[in-house]
């Protein structure tokens, strides 16, 4: 496909099936066109339990760099064995910051694409690219993924892979076609407390789960008015184009998971209900001037739509969506069984509560906290602490996505998993419009649904090490990615906080830092870095680090940014022997805590326009990772956490 036009895709409603055949009166269940499988072309088979080609390293481009896809960028870069390789945006310039953002942090510079709605197609055509990502607005999502796996790419893109059942099909048929995989971005589906619920749906916990309820509530009427925060004000105007459920999946996807969609059941029907349109109306008129130009749109989507979802071995999936009305975030994340319930977004400590016999009998909630723990995912419990976007999710989903391409193992999401979450989009536009009928959902596996194999609920695995990003590095030096400390006289290469500021070196060096300083810390004689203004410290991304010695603990110099970001430490001895600890570097501002020690503070810090903000104090730390010291190291692992910055490392006797 070549260029989109954005005009000639913003025209039409989503209804596709029974209300295109001119249906008046709705039947207890309308047949639409697209729920009847079309049929395969000679040699295209499916894509279930197919894996990736292994990669050394994976090659990934990205396209659209707005709210989303900018701040996925620094995911995907600290990932182990994940280069991006090309970044492009409608507006080049959003291309060109990107661009810049990963050069400064160490990274290689990624070729820069943009300017035209077309712009993505230099992209896909590169051969340095493996993977896409794909996080543009709505109306793009599906020409751009189709042409990504005819380009020969795999992809993931950002929510709905697309919003019509015809689009659907041919996504799921070119991934069939091409042998490529596309995948839907699903965050949540990788959250601490879904993977938990995943794992005791499956634990059985709940009896025989015959029912679910997500959805997606957030209050987005002021980002939707904000200028500039919506580029063209995209999602608003989804709104005054027709009645779905645009955007349920955060909360249907773990819940499918959960209640095995596609492995054992699938979705057998969809019947729709809405409110009347008032909530961006009525924001509207008590805070949008006069003269602006959303006073010419008219709202026809419900303020809340809800989906009721039958599934063929008779259970019922219920999803709502509301960004129109005011109320507090969230997505449900709820199932319940013959034995039991478990319900998200509730007021006990952990945010969820539960009920389930025969633990309990007292007809109370009680907190889900200790269950989550019991039931912890290995995903969670691999990359906790490793910091990322949405309570960490989106490094989850990110570092997944990468192992899986690395190792060559099947996706835990597929092309048939992304086509039925979005399916409601359509669908619930055509039930509506129905009076609310149910209207069939297509099995976009082709009758694979009904037998049993693994998704998120996946077997604990590793990385592949080699490959860029993780082959052993000789030193800490090598894989230093970031400027933490200048000179008063030159402030202006410093990065150490995301920010633009740095550590003094010249007060550092009068506490006892100086360039190539041998520093005693927790009994470690470890050297200060040499240089100053250029990279000087390595923030964790998982590098692999050749040490060679015996100690009885590894000692770490560093600061941190963030709240007091925390990551696991792997020690690999020569006889192939790990042990591993947890490591914490309290935020540079702060003072020591959580087993952290002080090593040098200092009053003030480097800024952009020079040295300042003396009335606060900033702090280099040491922590240590407690060893055997009858074996000797090979190599140090860091943690997947870019909040932690390393400047030396060593070996305590």
């Amino acid at each position: 496909m070549g260029g989109i036009s954005r005009r000639g895709l913003l025209g039409g409603a989503f209804a596709t099936g029974a209300v295109a055949l001119g249906m008046g009166t709705a039947p207890a269940t309308a047949a639409t066109p697209t729920a009847v499988p079309p049929p395969r072309r000679t040699g295209q088979t499916s894509m279930i339990d197919v894996p990736f080609p292994a990669h050394s390293t994976v090659r990934i481009g990205l396209i659209g760099l707005g709210n989303r896809g900018g701040s996925m960028a620094g995911e995907w870069a600290r990932v182990p064995g994940c280069e991006i390789t090309a970044v492009c945006d409608i507006r080049t310039d959003r291309a060109q910051r990107t661009a810049d953002s990963l050069a400064s942090s160490g990274k290689p510079r990624p070729s820069v694409h943009g300017g035209s709605h077309d712009s993505y197609q230099a992209l896909l055509a590169r051969t340095d690219v493996d993977l896409v990502y794909i996080a543009t607005p709505w109306e793009f999502h599906y020409a751009q993924g189709r042409d990504a796996m005819l380009a020969g790419k795999h992809v993931i893109v950002e929510l709905p892979i697309a919003t019509t059942l015809s689009e659907l099909w041919s996504l799921v048929d070119t991934s069939e076609q091409t042998r490529r995989h596309l995948l839907l971005a699903e965050n949540c589906c990788y959250g601490g407390p879904e993977l938990a619920m995943l794992k005791m749906s499956h634990a059985k916990v709940f009896g025989e789960v015959t029912n679910g309820h997500g959805g997606y509530q957030h209050d987005l009427r002021k980002l939707l008015f904000q200028d500039g925060y919506y580029t063209d004000d995209w999602r608003r105007l989804w709104h005054t184009r027709s009645t779905a459920s645009f955007y349920h999946m955060h909360g249907l996807a773990p819940v499918a998971a959960a209640m095995d969609i596609n492995r054992g059941d699938r979705f057998a029907t969809v019947s729709a209900t809405s409110t009347v349109a008032r909530g961006l109306a009525d924001y509207r008129q008590r805070f949008i001037p006069a003269g602006h130009r959303s006073w010419q749109e008219t709202y026809i989507n419900g303020d809340q739509v809800t989906c009721h979802i039958k599934t063929a071995n008779g259970y019922d999936i219920r999803t709502e969506h509301d960004v129109s009305t005011p109320r507090p975030y969230s997505r449900i994340n709820s199932i319940a069984g013959t034995r039991g319930i478990l319900e998200g977004y509730a007021s006990t400590p952990s945010g969820s509560r539960i009920y389930f016999e025969p633990a309990f009998g007292d007809d109370s909630w009680h907190d889900f906290g200790p269950y989550a723990d019991q039931y912890k995912h290995w995903l969670t419990a691999k990359l906790a602490g490793s910091g990322g976007g949405h309570g960490g999710m989106d490094f989850i989903m990110v570092w997944r996505t990468i192992q899986c391409m690395r190792a060559g193992l099947v996706p835990d999401i597929d092309v048939y998993d992304s086509a039925a979450w979005c399916a409601p989009i359509p669908l619930s536009a055509d039930s509506l419009a129905l009076g609310g009928a149910a209207v069939e959902v297509p099995d976009f596996t082709r009758g694979d649904w009904d037998r049993a194999r693994p998704g998120l609920d996946s077997a604990e695995s590793d990385m592949p090490t080699g490959g860029s990003g993780n082959q052993p590095s000789p030193n800490l030096a090598a894989v230093f990615d970031n400027v933490g400390t200048t000179y008063e006289s030159n402030t202006a290469p410093g990065n150490f906080d995301g920010d633009g500021n740095s550590f003094s070196a010249d007060k550092l060096t009068a506490a006892g830092l100086a360039p190539g300083a041998a520093v005693s810390a927790l009994g470690a004689s470890i050297q200060w870095p040499n240089a100053v203004g250029t990279v000087n410290n390595a923030q964790g991304r998982g590098q692999v680090i050749q040490l060679s010695g015996r100690g009885s603990k590894l000692v770490l110099l560093g600061s941190g940014i963030g709240s007091s970001p925390s990551g696991a430490v792997t020690v690999k001895y020569t006889d192939g022997t790990t042990a591993q600890g947890t490591i914490t570097f309290p935020n540079w501002t702060q003072p020591a805590s959580n087993g952290a020690t002080a090593i040098a503070t200092v009053a003030g810090r480097n800024r952009q326009s020079g040295y300042g903000d003396t009335a606060y104090k900033y702090t280099v730390f040491a922590h240590s990772v407690t060893l055997d010291p009858a074996r000797t190291v090979a190599t140090v692992t860091l943690p997947v956490n870019s909040n932690l910055h390393f400047f030396g490392m060593g070996l305590a006797p």
